[in-house]
């Protein structure tokens, strides 16, 4: 087994399991049947995970389990239950996305290893040093960054003692893990709960470009580059696949192992992919890992690609000749899987019998108090308003009394940094609201601005973000792709991170919402009236949809490129594809989020409630009447006058609200 780096497999099931450690995998990552971000895998059971690890360790492999979902507030007590057991099973440690999650197992649980999710986007150092102060051990980073910028984090993790894991072998997914919501909204099935029904997968109408799949990419593999992501400091070299088949798993796992062994003995390192192809894949690309992001990573077809490679690699013509490739690509597949049971059973015939007693670990089992449910104690306050734009003319706004604004600052900060530090130099009652990606010089750029601002408050929806306030004393509030959705997780922001406030996730339901501890002194946000953001991508999009001349993204398209488009998927309806000047790619829903409802329901459980006027064009439109003049609109909502939901309804038309309605 390797010592350099650790290879790191996919366990969907309990063969798949075992192909992984026959494979020779150092360690496995799986999931139980509740809090894991593969629903769709068929996962394993408490009593099979007893088993699992008394062999894997057997074979010095280690056992990861994932609770990487974001949590809500009736699961808190179920999943107290669960570290409690799994704390006797020696796992090997736990992957987790929630904040909630991170500040319990930190605060009652500090032995054991902890490793952040993909879900947490994690790209900047910012992020990292606010990890690592809640007992992180190991970061998981973004799958779309290059080479130089994970060699930046892998050096900076280093001084932290803490690893760095990249993704190298897999699907890609069109959006930025954690901020994708396009599942969750169409469907009810959030990705953030693991339940992701892949519509970025789905047929659209062909679009001008010609693709029917325009939000289809190729998958990773980085089989080539092992020698960069050394030369990078990569320490867990992680394969995707918990859906995957287990002769899929132990074909990928096999050849990475081969791979690795080759760069240790210093032996010369394979550079043919074939083997690789003869198993499920939708192509192969790496060109994230070489900053050559474009329209060579998709691809139009979401299936298995194996035949279709072989087809056009051997210039195949004849229907004989097709035939002849299908039955030696399912030859390869029935020997590999004769070969996988054959080392499973050998190795499990060399393991020693599981002890009687599976209770190997007599740990106490720890006590938290949970946040307890309360009525507030004044059902019949009213919230504040706040607004936020992305406009000069509706900078005004920041002017009226008792109405507080936010200004939208772009993902290009280090370009535009200098603009935005002109517009709060000249309008100090604007309050910045962060984006959720700050990569590299971005990031840097937003610590600049917050040295030179210093704003009385602050939205942030990166964690980055929120340690550099935190360490400034700055205060500040957690925005709505922070994904707040229980109550430790509030208590996380407020007590360890020091955060003034947090959006409520508006993923969640009346009831889910209703059910959440606020923390006293702590203020609620909710968003009641927004364009419904449903990914953000670091790909171009209109290469695949309306077109773009470049064949791939360079260092100006993020600052200065400026289009919209739609896209119709054929099970759904449409979809904005949306890029500002300064942003990245954004899909939207094609009607703004409209939720009147939860005033007239609970307002008293907001301290806060938004209203998202940046200039995106769903269908959703207030004609003949001015922001302004739709802010006083809401105030009126606000103070429950007679006429106002009405009012709004009619005018703000077409629009949605079903998440509210059904939750996660």
């Amino acid at each position: 087994m390797s010592s350099r780096f650790e290879l790191l497999a996919p366990g969907g099931d309990l063969e798949a399991i075992h192909a992984a450690i026959a494979a020779g995998s150092d360690a496995i990552y799986l999931g139980l049947d509740r809090f894991n971000a593969r629903n769709r895998a068929k996962n394993i059971s408490l009593a099979e995970l007893k088993a699992v690890c008394h062999l894997a360790h057997q074979q010095r492999c280690k056992i990861f389990v994932t609770l990487n979902v974001m949590l809500l507030e009736s699961e808190l007590p179920a999943l107290l239950r669960l570290l409690n057991r799994l704390l006797k099973l020696n796992v090997d440690g736990l992957i987790a996305q929630d904040l909630g999650l991170l500040y319990l197992l930190h605060q009652h649980f500090p032995n054991v290893e902890v490793h952040a999710s993909t879900q947490l986007n994690t790209h900047n150092e910012g992020q990292i040093d606010a990890l690592k102060s809640l007992g992180v051990n190991r970061v998981n980073l973004a799958r779309e960054l290059n080479l130089e910028e994970i060699t930046a984090l892998t050096r900076h993790a280093a001084t932290l003692q803490m690893k760095i894991e990249v993704f190298v072998h897999g699907s890609y997914c069109v959006g930025f893990s954690g901020l994708c919501y396009i599942s969750s909204t169409r469907n009810g099935c959030s990705g953030n709960r693991g339940r992701c029904s892949q519509p970025c997968r789905d047929q659209y109408q062909t679009t001008e470009q010609g693709s029917a799949f325009p939000l289809n990419l190729k998958d990773n593999s980085a089989f080539a580059e092992l020698e960069a992501l050394a030369a990078a400091g990569v320490y867990s070299l992680k394969i995707e696949g918990r859906i995957k088949s287990s002769h899929y798993v132990f074909s990928v796992v096999s050849q990475w192992r081969e791979q690795l062994d080759r760069y240790q003995q210093g032996q010369p390192l394979v550079k043919d992919l074939s083997n690789l192809y003869k198993v499920f894949n939708r192509d192969f690309t790496a060109n994230y890992l070489s900053g050559e992001i474009g329209k060579a990573m998709f691809i139009d077809n979401p299936r298995n690609n194996a035949l279709s490679h072989f087809v056009e690699q051997r210039q195949l013509t004849q229907p004989e000749q097709i035939n002849n490739l299908k039955q030696e690509l399912y030859q390869h597949n029935s020997e590999l899987m004769q070969q996988m049971r054959k080392q499973i059973a050998a190795m499990q015939a060399s393991a020693n019998a599981l002890p009687s007693d599976l209770q190997a670990n007599q740990t106490k089992a720890v006590e938290v108090q949970l946040p307890q449910y309360r009525m507030e104690d004044d059902p019949n306050t009213s919230p504040n308003l706040a607004v936020l734009i992305n406009q000069t003319h509706d900078i005004a706004l920041s002017q009226q009394a008792k109405l507080e604004v936010f200004w939208a600052l772009p993902n290009a900060l280090s370009n535009k940094l200098d603009e935005q530090l002109v517009i709060f130099k000249q309008y100090p009652n604007l309050n910045p609201w962060f984006p959720a990606v700050l990569i590299d010089k971005d990031y840097a750029a937003a610590a600049q601005f917050l040295e030179q601002v210093k704003p009385k408050l602050l939205v942030t929806n990166n964690l980055g973000v929120a340690e550099l306030a935190k360490q400034m004393g700055l205060a500040w509030v957690a925005g709505p792709q922070m994904n707040s959705a229980n109550s430790l997780a509030l208590a996380c922001i407020k007590q360890h991170y020091q955060g003034q406030g947090a959006f409520l996730s508006n993923e969640l339901n009346a009831k889910q919402l209703q059910r959440l501890v606020i923390p006293k002194g702590f203020r609620s946000f909710y968003s009641i009236f927004h364009p419904n953001q449903l990914l953000s991508s670091r790909q171009c999009l209109f290469q695949q949809s309306s077109g773009c001349k470049k064949q791939r993204l360079n260092k100006s398209c993020l600052s200065r490129c400026s289009k919209s488009t739609r896209i119709l998927n054929l099970k759904d309806a449409q979809y904005i594809i949306d890029k500002q000047a300064g942003e990245y790619n954004h899909l939207f829903s094609q009607q703004h989020v409209l939720n009147t409802q939860a005033i007239t329901e609970m307002a008293h459980k907001f301290s806060d409630v938004l209203v998202d006027l940046r200039n995106i064009a769903t269908d959703t439109t207030w004609s003949g009447v001015s922001n302004a003049e739709l802010v006083t609109f809401f105030q009126d909502l606000i103070r429950q006058e007679d006429d106002a939901e009405v009012r709004l309804q009619a005018l703000l038309t077409p629009s949605i609200n079903q998440q509210y309605l059904k939750g996660l």
